[in-house]
Parts: structure tokens; C-alpha cells; sequence
């Protein structure tokens, strides 16, 4: 079997994981430029050692509750896709924990927005937890980032 490491996170009151592959570093909240004619989840973009990194406010894509955190847990983690880089603000970083490919099922079969960012369900001994595809916020907030420029009269560049 294939043991795998993961990372809790948590947004609002969804308590969800990371696997510890796509997760480059966690960082403390930096300065943010603001980028005009974007989606509100778009917060803007970091600058990170030279790289500028996309930054995604996972509350407002998940359209979570208000914070059960404090602002000094608050956290940007820098995660990859492939070739693509993106920073996620999530309220706070949670424990490390191992799994192997048996314990993930299949995410849910609803339209719920984090059933769509999901890869599957972990499921522990003592919970489940749903675990975000990186590669899936990548394309879901550009996809909708991209709507939101042409709605607004911009033209999509291919």
C-alpha cells in the first residue's frame, strides 16, 4: 500500500486535508495586490521570493461562515498543480496525518462547490475528510475569474 501524507486545514467550520505532495510551503499572510476585474475569491496576487503567485480567499469560493479562528492562525498555504502555482487563505493549519489510496473514496455525487474541489473522502478512525484537488481550485477559479471578465465586457485571451 501506498502511505501518503496529508494536512488538515481548516475554513470556516469545514475542517479539510491537503495532501502533503501539492503543498510547497505554508506562510504567514504577505502583502497582497489587488488585481481589478476579477471574481471576489480572487483576493489578488503575492509575491513569494521573486515568483508571483495567485492568491484564492477559500471562504469566499467555498462561501463559508465566519472564521472560529483568530488572524494570527490564519495562514497561506502555496500549493502546485503540475506547472501551475497557487496560494490558498485558509483560517489555520491542523495536524499532519498519514493515509493509504484504500482509505480515499469517492467524493460525494452532489453540486455542492467543495464536492467539486474534491478528490475523494478520507476516511480516518475517527472521522472523514474531504480532500481538495489542488488541480481542481486551479481550474474551477480560473474558470470562473474568466466568466467574470467577460461578463464585464473584457475579452477572454486563449
Amino acid at each position: 500500500m501506498d502511505e501518503q501524507i496529508g494536512i488538515t486545514v481548516f475554513v470556516g467550520t469545514e475542517e479539510l486535508s491537503v495532501s502533503i505532495d501539492d503543498v510547497q510551503e505554508v506562510i504567514e499572510p504577505v502583502p497582497v495586490l489587488s488585481v481589478p476585474v476579477t471574481h471576489c475569491f480572487f483576493t489578488g496576487l503575492i509575491s513569494l521570493r521573486g515568483a508571483i503567485i495567485p492568491l484564492v480567499d477559500l471562504h469566499s469560493v467555498l462561501h463559508e461562515s465566519p472564521s472560529l479562528f483568530t488572524n494570527k492562525d490564519k495562514k497561506y498555504i502555496i500549493c502546485r498543480s503540475g506547472q501551475k502555482s497557487i496560494a490558498i487563505y485558509i483560517d489555520s493549519v491542523g495536524d499532519t496525518f498519514s493515509f493509504t489510496s484504500d482509505q480515499v473514496s469517492a467524493p460525494a455525487n452532489d453540486k455542492t462547490v467543495l464536492q467539486q474541489l474534491v478528490s475523494g473522502q478520507i476516511r480516518l478512525a475517527d472521522r472523514e475528510l474531504p480532500l481538495l484537488s489542488i488541480a481542481r481550485v486551479i481550474a474551477y477559479t480560473s474558470e470562473l475569474n474568466a466568466k467574470q471578465r467577460e461578463q464585464l465586457g473584457y475579452l477572454a485571451v486563449h
